[in-house]
């Protein structure tokens, strides 16, 4: 499990906490847990802003078929059930997989 996760879960743990002390009244001490949420999120914007670096030096990545290909299967997926469009996203995930694994092998026979 990543740092970010951990840090993560531990925001939500906490707000449901801070949300549980409202609800049943419990002793909570609502600003210590606020303020922790408040590290907890600089702690995780931080690591976004170093994770953005590192994406900007791989920029060869962004021109992968793969990733594109992947990318709007997803949105597609999302898109459809978001709207209502009635497209058949399981055959059309089936036709993405089935070309993703064909560039994945076509990209392990060139390395």
């Amino acid at each position: 499990m990543k740092r970010k996760s951990i840090m993560a879960f531990l925001a939500v743990l906490g707000a449901i906490l801070v949300f549980s002390k409202e609800q049943f009244g419990l002793g909570i001490d609502a600003a210590g847990i606020t303020t922790g949420l408040g590290v907890i999120v600089l702690y995780i914007l931080f690591e976004a802003k170093r994770d953005i670096e590192a994406i900007q030096q791989q920029a060869a990545k962004w021109r992968d078929p793969k990733f594109w290909l992947a990318f709007i299967a997803a949105l597609l997926t999302a898109v459809n059930s978001a709207f209502g469009l009635n497209i058949p996203v399981d055959v059309v995930n089936v036709i993405v997989g089935f070309i993703l694994s064909i560039l994945f092998k076509a990209n392990v026979a060139t390395a």
